[in-house]
């Protein structure tokens, strides 16, 4: 009878064994002897099923201190480029969740339970919870505004920058095959496709990766004419590639709201410069029901010197029309509303002026204020913008628009622009500039911006105005449920733009062509099928 419940006893136990979740940990390592005994240690204590160790193009002992610690060991003599030895290791991994671990940092076995458990509780991918940094009173790193873009793209602003771009995250392997494991190589594509196919993404533990991170060389060295260096223009290139299949899979926008723009009145509207005789300076001032304004707006515009001022009045109502007419403006009526941003190009298209103001008719902007971005114009700048990084300073965490305007400026190259485009009023633009980037693109701020960057045109941040705590609030700012619908409207144009750049270019934008070993990740894949 003992015999039989010993045995017995022992049934129970290997079906226990059989029953519990495994869990696979991954390390991609080149050169970590220093600290990957540390970093194994520690993932003991969570017991896992297995410790998988990618090793590659380490000159070190990397490879023989993880095998004394017990881990199954994959080794390269090559550098297989950023994350290609996670996709490899999760490829060969046999547990049921997989967790992504760097070599150099070590992470509390508190934390990485932590991790584990959310995927034990039904999630498909756990990530680090990295919120904390965008609320630091401090500039947000350009690879953080990424993270932040690409998450408010997915109309997940809830996740703000948590990304499988850090570590640690978990993952579940069914998950994971439902992705694709070679699209674990690039993490920002990973994350979007995870999003988009609805599966449950969370963010259980913050674990500080970002002061215990190790500074390399690639964190350090510039690509040749880049602002960037090589580690950051690799992250900016795998998000293009995440939008790219946003896209693809969404649209031109991503699947975000246009607005109810009339796109069409445009594109049939024929400019009338050439039948009228030509000016030195035009102020564009769109309008809806601005009769408390309309006036007060024009009178600081007359006082700037504005020669020709164009008032485009859609939806408006009679006061608010009769009293731009006193005030000495033209006024184009158009009964209903066209828009946001198509009265600009159509008042762009009508005006005269070799330099054109473009103002709204609901903030009074005084003539000292306006004057700046005319004299810029006059004196060589082909695009005067609003100066608005002082807000970068200021506004902790960084707004969901002045991500999506970061995030554009940077994969034009151009970091130095910040949060300034033409998203923002005031601006002045030469003519030529419009004739040759295209009246059309007025309707889309980002993408005229982008159009203006490309063709190598002066861009550039003149003078602050104060426009974001001016602004009446309108009820498309107000949030319900997810995005208020002018964020929403303003990063779908973001995207439209981003549309462009990949269209013009490649998946990775303007940057360096992606040198990781997809040779060898194909190969892993082709031979563990």
């Amino acid at each position: 009878m003992l015999q039989y419940l010993l045995h017995l006893s022992h049934m129970f136990v290997l079906l226990a064994e059989m029953n519990k979740v495994k869990v696979s940990v991954i390390i991609p390592a080149c050169n970590e002897e220093e600290s990957l005994q540390s970093v194994v240690q520690e993932i003991k204590k969570i017991t896992p099923f297995e410790i998988i160790v990618v090793v590659n193009g380490a000159t070190d002992n990397t490879a023989l201190i993880a095998k004394q610690e017990g881990c199954k060991v994959l080794t390269y003599q090559e550098k297989l480029g950023i994350n290609i030895g996670r996709a490899i290791g999760a490829k060969k991994a046999k547990g049921d969740i997989l967790l992504f671990l760097d070599g150099d940092i070590v992470v509390p076995f508190e934390e990485l339970n932590q991790y584990v458990q959310a995927i034990k509780d039904g999630h498909d991918l756990a990530l680090n919870d990295l919120e904390w940094t965008m609320k630091r009173k401090i500039r947000p790193h350009v690879v953080a505004v990424s993270k932040y873009m690409l998450n408010l793209s997915l109309k997940r602003p809830d996740l703000t920058v948590q990304a499988v771009t850090a570590i640690p995250h978990a993952i579940k392997r069914s998950s994971a095959e439902k992705i694709g494991f070679e699209n674990l190589a690039h993490p920002p594509l990973m994350q979007t496709i995870a999003i988009l196919k609805g599966m449950s993404v969370v963010y259980p533990c913050s674990t500080d990766v970002i002061y215990t991170n190790r500074i390399r060389n690639t964190h350090k060295t510039l690509v040749p004419n880049s602002p960037f260096p090589f580690s950051t223009e690799s992250i900016l290139a795998d998000h293009l590639k995440a939008f790219s299949h946003l896209i693809y899979q969404k649209g031109v926008r991503g699947g975000l709201t246009d607005g109810n723009r009339n796109r069409q009145i445009v594109s049939e509207y024929t400019p009338t410069l050439l039948k009228r005789e030509r000016c030195k300076t035009s102020a564009i001032i769109p309008v809806g029901e601005e009769r408390e304004t309309i006036h007060l707006v024009i009178q600081e515009v007359q006082k700037a010197g504005i020669e020709e001022i164009i008032v485009v009045a859609n939806g408006s109502d009679e006061i608010t029309i009769s009293r731009a007419r006193e005030a000495g403006a033209t006024v184009l009526v158009y009964p209903n509303r066209l828009g946001h941003n198509v009265p600009r190009a159509i008042g762009a298209m009508y005006s005269s002026g070799d330099i054109c103001l473009f103002i709204d008719g609901d903030i009074v902007i005084s003539a000292e204020n306006l004057q700046p971005f005319i004299r810029a114009a006059e004196n060589g700048v082909d695009v005067a913008l609003n100066n608005l990084e002082c807000l970068l300073d200021q506004v902790h965490p960084l707004h969901s628009v002045s991500a999506a305007k970061y995030f554009l400026n940077a994969i034009s190259k151009r970091p130095d622009l910040t949060i300034n485009t033409t998203t923002a009023i005031p601006h002045a633009i030469k003519r030529e500039v419009m004739e040759k980037v295209g009246y059309d693109s007025l309707i889309i701020p980002p993408l005229f911006h982008l159009k203006s960057l490309l063709a190598g045109f002066s861009v550039k941040p003149i003078h602050f105005v104060d426009v974001a705590r001016t602004n009446r609030i309108r009820k498309e700012h107000l949030k319900t449920i997810g995005l208020p619908q002018s964020t929403e409207r303003i990063l779908g144009d973001h995207i439209e733009a981003i549309a462009y750049l990949l269209n013009e270019t490649t998946e990775r934008g303007l940057f360096l062509k992606d040198t990781r070993r997809h040779d060898i990740l194909s190969e892993v894949m082709r031979d563990e099928n």
